[in-house]
């Protein structure tokens, strides 16, 4: 069974050598095959031929409202499309066939369809009885893709997906009224009291958005569903000052329609906050002099937009000297050969003072910058 084992090494490298000639043919097989079925499955959705989309144009989304409903979809600009159509039926009627409702030319990319429309639709075990869509393109030769008279085959393999989306239009729930609290640093506070609810009510939620000050569109991302019984929102999501947000709050009912309040707000230029645990430990150089060593040691700022520490020492005349600036990760600094204040025949020893400042400079090109901090003394 095993008697190949005895090929002399010359015969056996000829064997290995034929046998990676057969293996780079099947290797560059393989990589066609895959790149065609990647090909097909992820090529111009456009194409009947692709399995995600039958066909069908892209990003079909829904946006319920009173007795309406915006059908939205991707419109990519090709060349050759001539009209879109919108086909609807009913939840309830999962077996009909969809019906046409409308025909919109290219290229527009939405339809509100407000044709015989109910709002809060429910089924006799009060489950949500919602409309359906699909959509599909004409191109230049009147030719549909998909096919309504020939859908996509979704019993058997290869399974094409004619995209469909589902909604159940309904009163949008009264908007929020949103205010903002006090300023913090790097942080923005959210608070929407004393809502009305409607008998549907579900939850809230937040969208938000970063404000580049261009003429761009904002991009909203859903950040986060809140209970019915929360009102109010903390947003610490900020590495330095003046970043602004655009923040939309919706209430949202069973039907998943929303009452939307949008607010902008932008994280205040505030100081950090003063570092803590400062203590200063002096020691003596010689005794042939009265210069001094100091070793400083606090506790870490947390801030993200920290950018160092600043040490202070304060002279005879009450002013202070800037004596040493330290990166955010430091915790610890020694000053060493410092003079002391001299008063008469009297020696004293200097006060030390720290602050924070963080990387967001104000207007006039300074830094924000913490309270002074007195360092706790320890004295030899």
């Amino acid at each position: 069974m095993y008697s190949f084992c005895k090929i002399k090494a010359s015969s056996r490298h000829t064997v290995l050598v034929n046998a990676g000639m057969l293996i780079i043919p099947m290797c560059i097989i393989m990589t066609i095959f895959v790149a065609c079925t990647n090909s097909e499955d992820y090529a111009n959705p456009l194409d009947s031929a692709n399995l995600r989309t039958a066909g069908a144009p892209d990003g079909l989304t829904l946006f319920p409202g009173d007795r309406q409903i915006r059908v939205t979809w991707n419109d990519t600009g090709q060349e050759g499309i001539k009209a879109y159509r919108i086909y609807r039926r009913s939840s309830a009627n999962s077996e009909e066939p969809f019906e046409l409702i409308a025909t919109v030319d290219a290229p527009a990319n939405e339809y509100i369809d407000s044709q015989n429309i109910e709002n809060d639709r429910k089924g006799p075990s009060g489950e949500n009885i919602a409309y359906e869509y699909r959509i599909s393109y004409v191109d230049m030769n009147d030719v549909e893709s998909p096919d309504p008279t020939n859908p996509p085959n979704t019993t058997e393999e290869p399974f094409q997906l004619w995209q469909t989306a589902t909604v159940t239009p309904s009163v949008a729930p009264p908007p929020p009224v949103v205010v903002l609290g006090d300023p913090t640093d790097l942080r923005v506070n959210l608070f929407w009291e004393n809502y009305n609810y409607p008998s549907d009510f579900k939850l809230f939620r937040l969208y938000i958005a970063i404000d580049e000050g261009d003429e761009e569109p904002l991009d909203f991302s859903n950040v986060k569903e809140l209970p019915s019984d929360q009102f109010f929102f903390i947003d610490d999501n900020f590495r330095q000052d003046g970043i602004s947000k655009v923040y939309r709050l919706a209430a949202v009912d069973e039907f998943g329609v929303e009452g939307i309040t949008t607010i902008e707000a932008t994280s205040p230029n505030l100081p950090p906050a003063p570092p803590k645990g400062f203590q200063a430990f002096y020691a003596f150089r010689s005794l042939f002099n009265n210069k001094y060593d100091v070793r400083f040691v606090w506790d870490e700022n947390k801030e993200r937009d920290l950018d160092g520490y600043q040490i202070y020492a304060r002279d005879a005349q009450d002013n202070y000297i800037q004596r040493r600036k330290l990166k955010p990760n430091e915790t610890s600094v020694i000053i060493a050969s410092e003079d002391p204040i001299v008063i008469g025949q009297d020696f004293f020893f200097k006060t030390y003072f720290i602050t924070a400042f963080d990387d967001t400079p104000n207007a006039d090109g300074k830094r924000d910058e913490s309270e002074y901090v007195e360092a706790e003394a320890f004295y030899p």
